[in-house]
């Protein structure tokens, strides 16, 4: 993939998640459900911004460490997702059970959108294959952990609110890999451009 372009694309997607999450919140949910947009927009620094400081600060100042748990890291990460996942579902069983279904389809149809129109919408612009690839990725996969993790904290009162979540986070892996490992399947390269 585009390397700078992924990480530009995931900080300007982070940044905008801090300021946007609490306003579309209080502006899509505000009239059915009081929604707390300062104590939303804290949580979501806290959950968003506070690790990537950390994650700077520890590359730049210790990074043997870094360099130690690096290997581990993806792995830690993926586990922690699946397990709150994995309790989200777990924990709303029963109305899994009877509106899965279309639950599944919600996130399926958002999803395979997202890869699919990032990927088509870049090729149209003329983006070289690998420059589309990345931003496809970019656009099917959202932080679906953040969106759980902000439900469970803030709509308790509303237990499913973080189940979309967490059949999203499944989701956009699972699509997210298979992708990954078609495009393995066929390396691009990057188009050289006329000086």
């Amino acid at each position: 993939s585009n390397v700078a372009l992924s990480v530009l694309m995931t900080m300007c997607s982070t940044l905008g998640a801090i300021v946007m999450t609490p306003l579309l919140t209080k502006w899509l949910a505000g009239k059915y459900v009081p929604v707390d947009a300062l104590g939303l927009f804290l949580s979501t620094v806290k959950i968003v911004l506070a690790p990537v400081i950390g994650g700077v600060a520890l590359n730049r100042y210790a990074p043997r460490v870094v360099k130690m748990v690096l290997p581990v890291s993806p792995l830690v990460s993926v586990l922690t997702i699946t397990l709150i996942c994995a309790s989200i579902i777990g924990s709303s069983a029963k109305d899994f059970a009877r509106s899965g279904g279309e639950l599944i389809l919600a996130v399926l149809l958002l999803h395979t959108g997202g890869f699919f129109l990032g990927y088509f919408a870049s090729r149209l612009l003329r983006c070289d294959e690998l420059t589309s690839r990345t931003i496809s990725v970019e656009v099917g996969m959202q932080n679906s952990g953040l969106g759980a993790a902000l439900a469970r904290e803030h709509f308790a009162a509303l237990p499913l609110a973080a189940l979309p979540c967490a059949i999203s986070a499944t989701f956009h892996s699972v699509i997210g890999s298979v992708l990954a490992g078609l495009w393995r399947l066929r390396p691009a390269a990057l188009r050289q451009r006329d000086g």
